[in-house]
């Protein structure tokens, strides 16, 4: 493809489902090659106290735009509190995550830019047909992190 030219993006399945920690569903709606690399996103849904552990990546900025309820981030050490249709960044190299901290499930569309994570998220593919435990997706973030830049920091300070 030539550079400034887009091809065509070829459309997601719906269905495309991963479950991360702390009872989080996400289904993908984007992929790397629908993009061109480019991005690579998700729509998480996420229980009350759900959310990912604290963490860096090294090459992906990642944006969210919350669909439902509310979300807290901490980005930088920064926290801060975002409703529908709000949004806030991840830079690549900041320590960041997030947190359902009101009483119903919240949503959010989560956007990488540039796509090359998506691999990573295989982390959160079904065990046997079945929801994975946290103490299994924790593991297997441990193990894919590496691979796709991702570093774990330990748990949510939310």
């Amino acid at each position: 493809m030539a550079r400034g030219s887009i091809e065509q993006p070829t459309p997601t399945v719906p269905g495309n489902l991963r479950f991360g920690p702390g009872g989080g569903l996400y289904e993908i709606v984007t992929t790397a090659k629908d993009t061109g690399g480019r991005f690579f996103g998700f729509i998480v849904t996420e229980p009350p106290a759900g959310g990912p552990p604290l963490h860096t990546h090294d090459s992906e900025d990642e944006l969210f735009v919350v669909l439902e309820g509310e979300f807290t981030f901490t980005i930088g050490g920064c926290v801060t509190k975002v409703g529908p249709s709000g949004s806030t960044l991840a830079p690549r190299g900041i320590a960041h995550c997030f947190k359902n901290c009101s009483n119903d499930k919240a949503r959010m569309l989560i956007a990488f830019t540039p796509g090359s994570i998506e691999g990573f998220f295989d982390y959160g593919l079904p065990v046997n047909g079945t929801v994975p435990s946290d103490e299994h997706l924790i593991r297997r973030i441990g193990e894919l992190g590496p691979q796709y830049g991702v570093t774990l920091l330990g748990p949510s300070p939310l």
